[in-house]
């Protein structure tokens, strides 16, 4: 059964979304990463706070993670998963997800942080970082990947989550302490 879930790719991927439809198919608890990171003001964690946060979580019997931060505790978290989930897609379909969400509150980020309290600082460099992740980020999470032998589910399109979904709700036997963690 899978039990602990790590969902990654781009900025405005759709990571949260697929992350929560996971974690209640298959009643697993859920762990945005950008909550345990940002702060509302967007000040972030400390690299040691975050890790040791991530430590923490992976430690646990069962989850889902909703995620990248492939710089910081990709291959821990990668070799504690029973499955990794990869929105692998276009960076132009990201770029136009972001700007459509941009001023939105949206479920991955910190009570009272939204895009558009970035600032034009903040801004630039997620756009930098979304552009860049093909290049960078992408190349990181397939080695990290390879390395923990863990089971890699690549997505190239938002059209392939319903059928990861109904997949999972197929496989699903509930983890007998799930229910209690949610």
């Amino acid at each position: 059964m899978v039990s602990r879930v790590c969902v990654v790719g781009n900025t405005a991927s759709g990571k949260s979304h697929l992350a929560k439809a996971i974690s209640q198919t298959l009643s697993l608890p859920l762990h945005h990463l950008d909550q345990l990171y940002w702060h509302s003001d967007w000040t972030h964690a400390s690299r040691h706070e975050f890790l040791q946060t991530q430590l923490k979580l992976i430690a646990a019997e069962c989850w889902v993670i909703d995620g990248c931060f492939a710089e910081f505790g990709l291959d821990k978290r990668f070799q504690a998963a029973d499955l990794v989930v990869f929105l692998d897609l276009s960076t132009v379909s990201c770029v136009r997800r972001a700007s459509s969400r941009r001023g939105h509150q949206h479920d991955g980020l910190p009570a009272g942080a939204d895009d558009a309290g970035m600032g034009l600082g903040r801004t630039l460099a997620f756009l930098a970082e979304m552009l860049l992740f093909p290049l960078v980020d992408r190349p990181r999470v397939l080695r990290a990947a390879r390395r923990s032998g863990v089971a890699l589910k690549r997505l190239r399109s938002w059209d392939e989550e319903t059928g990861l979904i109904d997949e999972l709700g197929k496989r699903r036997e509930t983890h007998p302490r799930a229910q209690d963690k949610i």
